[in-house]
């Protein structure tokens, strides 16, 4: 067995990887797209 404590999980739909201006167009195009199919989704 391991000493070492159990991991923390979370679920996203999108991850998006990288801070520059394109993964920020590419979250807030997603969040509306889904917006006008009446759909919620999370965008990291």
């Amino acid at each position: 067995m391991s000493d070492f404590p159990a991991r923390e999980s979370m679920e996203f739909d999108v991850v998006i990887v990288g801070a520059g201006p394109a993964g920020l167009a590419t979250a807030i195009r997603l969040k509306q797209q889904a917006v006008e199919k009446g759909a919620d989704i999370s965008v990291v």
